[in-house]
């Protein structure tokens, strides 16, 4: 039985940058009446993630932040619980000191107010070559850190943390296993969460091979998701 959907945020539910649409939002309301919990896993901050769950008005969402680290129930300032999930003390002094020389270098580049990872928005693709230099540059140096670049941003984040990991950690505090969880992503950072959950919907994923369904778009996959839930929940 699926007691729960997990979802990417960025080219997942929304375009990066806005909102659910009219008709997306109806259908992602009515996948939480079918009975299943709905969380957000994304590598943006759980604070960002609360502001957009604003908008959707779900009863009680789960808000996995910045690629698995950091977890919240709900969307209440402060949260009713969370959770920022354990890695080593090297990650921690990697991301300390990356974040520092980044800094140092690219002093007008806006980074992200993350409270476990670092993740700088290049403004042009001569940053982004710039950055991947220094992330060469100081790599033997860098211990349990791990590198995702996006079309917008890097994530740098511990080598022990990603999207299943964290998952992982919320199934444990919830009592649920991952054989009653779908995944939904878009991304290379969403692999590793296709990987554990008993049935994965991708969203337009280059790797079809790497889901149970890939759709072209989020209208797609809503109505997908619904459609299949429906005929699976008792």
């Amino acid at each position: 039985m699926i007691r729960m959907m997990i979802f990417d945020l960025d080219s997942t539910l929304a375009p990066i940058g806005f909102g659910m649409g009219e008709e997306e939002l109806k259908l992602f309301r009515e996948l939480e009446d079918t009975g299943v919990r709905i969380a957000i896993c994304s590598g943006k901050t759980c604070d960002y993630l609360c502001g957009f769950m604003r908008q959707i008005g779900l009863k009680n969402p789960i808000l996995i932040g910045e690629n698995g680290a950091v977890i919240r129930f709900g969307i209440d300032l402060p949260p009713k619980s969370h959770y920022r999930v354990p890695f080593s003390i090297e990650a921690t002094d990697s991301l300390r000191k990356i974040r520092q020389v980044l800094e140092e270098r690219f002093p007008h580049i806006w980074f992200q107010p993350n409270k476990i990872g670092v993740t700088p928005f290049p403004t042009s693709e001569e940053e982004f070559e710039k950055i991947e230099e220094v992330l060469e540059e100081y790599r033997k140096e860098l211990k349990d850190i791990k590198v995702f670049r996006h079309v917008d941003s890097f994530d740098i984040v511990p080598a022990e943390i990603d999207k299943a990991v964290g998952i992982s950690y919320l199934l444990e505090k919830m009592g649920l296993t991952a054989e009653e969880i779908i995944a939904v992503g878009d991304g290379v950072n969403d692999y590793t969460m296709f990987q554990l959950a008993g049935y994965s919907i991708g969203v337009n994923v280059k790797e079809e091979e790497r889901v149970d369904k890939n759709c072209k778009n989020t209208l797609e996959m809503l109505k997908f998701s619904l459609e299949y839930l429906q005929n699976i929940m008792p």
